[in-house]
């Protein structure tokens, strides 16, 4: 009997594992990649989108164009796992297992902030944390007149952790083009003691000198309790009111419900993993990118970037292989990796290290430049050519 493999998820992570398995793995064994969207694009192109540089079409890619040699791929909904049975429970059947990888990312809940999604809905506040949050998120911008925009982190951990700051950057930028600096305000809140924690203290010196400088003010350790839609306020833990003409909010996330049903989750609230083998506590099932806990040195948790997903899911590929029978290196996770931090028109700069570093991670933040831009323009055409062509 043939061994069967699937992986859950067709983001990064997915991806790079499902094209590594087939690297490894003997034709006999089948790899069927699952996920519920037959669209794929990467968490900086939502920027895009937000800031009218790009169309949904143009950041897009079809992951079964990408998985054309071995792979299958099943668009289908996962409604629940069976990790006692090595079954995966499907809108459009059963798929057995014999390993199983994990990739379903994180999930953006508003309704977990009193009031968010009631404000959002009233289209007081938006988001570009998926595609149709960034399009709407632009309409909204295109209409906005002037006041006070406040861009808040709602919660820890989340993905892409440059983005609110990419976030609030653009849309000041955005609103200087349209000649509204004078009568408007971008102010970004964090529940962080400072941008980016987890990259150090010189790296948020350089965020906050940075914000600064384009006149966007910070605000650091304030969590998001609540949001006042009728009043257009929001409310922080510290009982700090603060008024907004627009909320541009980092939605809080969290694993998938049919993660969390299936028990996979650990105290950290994301699934538990082992380096390098990204094994969970749970025979048979491995789990990669932004659904995992990865603890760093420091304490801290691994960002929740592509660069790192796709990394992850090539160890796993490994370990699985070698689980299989087949004779390949061992896994490796480096903890290296480098995130493009756009911050205005033809400018981008970006933050690159080593997160595995002892006792704390070693990271720079390099300053914006054109042709850091050209070249994020160009890996970004060479990742969405995958696809399209």
């Amino acid at each position: 009997m043939s061994r069967r493999v699937v992986v859950l998820g067709a983001g990064p992570g997915g991806l790079a594992a499902a094209r590594a398995l087939r690297r490894y793995l003997p034709r006999e064994v089948t790899i069927t990649v699952v996920d519920r969207a037959d669209e794929q694009r990467l968490g900086i192109s939502l920027l895009l989108v937000m800031r009218g540089w790009r169309n949904p079409a143009e950041v897009s890619v079809r992951p079964a164009d990408l998985l054309r040699d071995g792979v299958s791929f099943l668009q289908a909904e996962v409604i629940g796992l069976d990790p006692a049975g090595q079954r995966v429970h499907t809108d459009r059947g059963e798929l057995p297992y014999d390993a199983l990888v994990v990739a379903l990312g994180a999930e953006v809940v508003p309704e977990m902030v009193p009031g968010l999604e009631e404000a959002i809905t009233a289209g007081a506040a938006g988001h570009f944390y998926t595609l149709g949050g960034a399009l709407q998120l632009r309409e909204r911008l295109t209409c906005f007149a002037g006041g006070r925009i406040l861009v808040v982190v709602a919660r820890l951990p989340y993905k892409c952790p440059p983005a609110p700051y990419e976030g609030a950057l653009l849309i000041a930028e955005r609103l200087r083009d349209h000649g509204l600096s004078d009568s408007s305000r971008v102010e970004l809140f964090t529940p962080e003691p400072q941008p980016l924690a987890v990259a150090g203290p010189a790296v948020g010196q350089q965020l906050a000198a940075l914000l600064a400088e384009r006149g966007v003010a910070l605000h650091v350790g304030q969590e998001l309790s609540a949001v006042d839609t009728a009043r257009r306020e929001v409310v922080f833990s510290s009982g700090t009111r603060e008024p907004f003409d627009l909320l541009v909010v980092i939605p809080p996330h969290r694993p998938p419900a049919v993660v969390r049903a299936a028990g996979l989750v650990g105290e950290a609230g994301w699934v538990p993993v082992e380096l390098p083998t990204m094994r969970t506590p749970v025979e048979a099932v491995w789990a990669v990118g932004d659904v995992t806990a990865v603890r760093l040195p420091s304490g801290l948790l691994m960002p929740k970037a592509a660069v790192f997903a796709q990394e992850q899911g090539e160890a796993a590929a490994r370990d699985i292989a070698r689980a299989l029978g087949a004779t390949v290196p061992e896994p490796e996770v480096s903890g290296r990796g480098r995130c493009w931090f756009v911050t205005g028109a033809g400018e981008a700069g970006y933050v690159e290290g080593e997160f595995l570093a002892e006792p704390t991670p070693v990271v720079r933040l390099y300053p914006p430049a054109p042709e850091h831009f050209q070249t994020m323009e160009q890996e970004l055409a060479a990742w969405s050519a995958q696809g399209q062509g």
